[in-house]
C-alpha cells in the first residue's frame, strides 16, 4: 500500500478517540525440504499475506486482520472496527518519512540451489544409516523463513524491515529387540545459507546418532530429591518456561504471574544472571525491530539473583508505567503483539563442570532437555529430560531414562549453586497469546543443589 493509503486508515480507526491505532502488513512465505525414507519426501511451501489493524482504547484491544488486500475492502473494516468505541474524534493521522532497516544475509535462501540441499540432505541420511544397523528411520531437514514487514501507527512511526531465519534439523530413530529410542539435533540462526559455515553437521549427525544408539541400554532410575547438572543450550528450557514466561508483561500486568510482585526483588541465587536481548545479529530469535516498530533491545531481567525488569510491550507499558523495551512480537498478522522473549539466556560464571560433576555424591546429569508443563500463576513445572546420565561420587557412570524435573520457578532459581563458562544458544519455537515465534534459549552448563528428580523404577 502507499503512504497515503496506510495514513487514511490510521485516520479512520481514530476517530474513535481511541489512544492508540496501528496497522501492520506482513508478505512472508517459508519453506520446508525434508528428507524421509533416504529421498527427498517433499517440499513443503506456506505463505502468508495480510493487514492486521489494531486499536486500543483504555487498555482494551481491538483488532481485526485480513488477507484481503483490496483497499476499498480494509476501508470497510476499518470503519468495522472503530464501530468498538462510540466517541468521535477529529483526526488527520500524517506519517513521518519512511525509514528502512533490513539484515545483512550473505547467502539468501533462492541462491543457494535447490538441488545441493537436496545432496546434503541425502548425504547425511547416508552416513547416519551406516553409523548403526540398530537406525531405523531417519528424518531431515532444512526450514526456510522469509517475511517483510511495514508498520504504521497513530503516533506517526512508518517503517519497514524484514527477517531471513534458516534451520537444519535431524530426528534418529533406533530399535533393538522392543526398546525404541530417538535423539534429535537442530541448529538455527537468522541468517541465510552461510549459517552451514558455522556447524560440522557430518559431526552432529553422527553424535546425535550416536546417542539415539546409547540409548537403547538406558536403565529406569527410582529419582528422588536430589543434586543436578544441567546440560548447556537446551537445558535453559526450564527458565524459558517456569522462569522468562513469568517475567513477561503478558502474564505480570494481570497480576497472574508468581513474580508480579517481585520487582527489584531477590528472587534467585547470586549466580543467576537473565537477559533476553534481541539485538544479538545473526540469532533466531533477533529482529532489527520489533513487531511494534521499536527497536529491539537487551534486556537484564535478573541480575546477580535480582529480579531487575520485566519484558513489556507498548501497550502493557502504559498499564504498568513501565517503559517498553522492544519485545512486541507476533506469529503473523493475524495477531495482535504482546510482550514475548527472543533470545533468552544464563550469563556465563567461573565455576567448571569436573568441579560439579566432583561435588555430588549421587545425582542425576541431563544431557538434554525435552518439553514440559508450567503454571505461571505458582511457578510449579514438569519437564522431561531426553537424556541423562547418573552421577555416582563424583563421576558419571550409567546412561538412566524415563526422567522428569519437578519443582516451582523459585525454588530452581535459588538452588543455582554453580555456574560454569560454556555458554551455549539453542534455537527452539515458542507459544503464547500472540502466536509461534522463533526464539532462543541458552545457558552454560549449571548444578542445581536439589530438585525433585523423578523417575520410573
Amino acid at each position: 500500500m502507499k503512504k497515503e493509503e496506510y495514513q487514511e486508515l490510521l485516520t479512520t480507526i481514530s476517530s474513535t478517540k481511541c489512544d492508540f491505532s496501528e496497522v501492520y502488513y506482513e508478505d512472508s512465505i517459508s519453506k520446508m525440504y525434508r528428507v524421509t525414507d533416504s529421498k527427498l519426501d517433499d517440499i513443503n511451501i506456506a505463505t502468508a499475506r495480510g493487514i492486521g489493524m489494531r486499536m486500543v482504547k483504555d487498555g482494551d484491544t481491538y483488532y481485526a486482520s485480513s488477507n484481503n488486500l483490496d483497499y476499498e475492502f480494509l476501508k470497510k473494516q476499518a470503519k468495522k472496527l472503530a464501530c468498538n468505541i462510540k466517541e468521535k474524534n477529529n483526526v488527520n493521522i500524517q506519517l513521518e518519512e519512511l525509514e528502512e532497516l533490513y539484515p545483512n544475509i550473505k547467502i539468501e535462501h533462492d541462491a543457494f540451489d535447490i538441488i545441493k540441499k537436496k545432496q546434503i540432505l541425502l548425504d547425511l541420511d547416508k552416513k547416519i544409516r551406516q553409523y548403526s544397523n540398530l537406525v531405523t528411520q531417519v528424518n531431515l531437514a532444512f526450514v526456510e523463513s522469509d517475511k517483510k514487514i511495514t508498520i504504521a501507527n497513530s503516533e506517526g512511526k512508518y517503517i519497514k524491515s524484514s527477517s531471513c531465519i534458516t534451520r537444519f534439523y535431524c530426528m534418529v530413530y533406533t530399535q533393538k529387540g522392543d526398546i525404541k529410542e530417538t535423539n534429535f539435533i537442530d541448529h538455527a540462526a537468522g541468517k541465510g545459507y552461510e549459517f552451514l559455515d558455522e556447524l560440522d553437521l557430518e559431526k552432529a549427525v553422527i553424535d546425535c546418532a550416536r546417542i539415539a544408539v546409547e540409548k537403547l541400554d538406558a536403565q529406569n532410575f527410582k529419582g528422588g530429591e536430589l543434586p543436578v547438572v544441567i546440560c548447556p543450550g537446551f537445558g535453559a528450557v526450564i527458565f524459558h518456561e517456569a522462569c522468562g514466561h513469568g517475567l513477561e508483561a503478558t502474564s505480570v500486568e494481570p497480576k497472574l504471574s508468581v513474580f508480579s510482585n517481585d520487582l527489584n526483588k531477590k528472587i534467585a541465587s547470586e549466580k543467576v544472571t537473565l537477559v533476553d536481548d534481541g539485538t544479538m545479529e545473526g540469532y533466531w530469535g533477533s529482529n532489527l525491530i520489533d513487531d511494534e516498530g521499536n527497536p529491539t533491545e537487551r534486556n537484564i531481567l535478573i541480575k546477580e539473583g535480582i529480579l531487575n525488569e520485566f519484558l513489556v510491550d507498548k501497550i502493557n507499558s502504559t498499564k504498568m508505567k513501565q517503559k517498553a523495551n522492544g519485545c512486541g512480537r507476533r506469529e503473523s498478522y493475524l495477531f495482535s503483539p504482546t510482550s514475548r522473549m527472543s533470545n533468552t539466556y544464563i550469563l556465563p560464571g567461573n565455576d567448571k563442570v569436573e568441579d560439579m560433576i566432583k561435588s555430588i555424591d549421587l545425582g542425576v546429569y541431563c544431557e538434554r532437555m525435552s518439553g514440559g508443563s508450567v503454571n505461571p500463576a505458582t511457578g510449579e513445572f514438569n519437564f522431561a529430560v531426553a537424556s541423562a546420565f547418573l552421577i555416582e561420587k563424583g563421576k558419571l557412570t550409567k546412561r538412566i531414562k524415563e526422567i522428569t524435573l519437578i519443582g516451582t520457578s523459585k525454588e530452581i532459581l535459588k538452588n543455582v549453586e554453580m555456574v560454569s563458562d560454556d555458554l551455549k544458544i539453542s534455537a527452539g519455537y515458542c507459544g503464547s497469546k500472540s502466536g509461534t515465534i522463533p526464539v532462543t534459549i541458552g545457558q552454560p552448563t549449571i548444578k542445581v543443589s536439589k530438585i525433585l528428580v523423578g523417575g520410573k523404577e
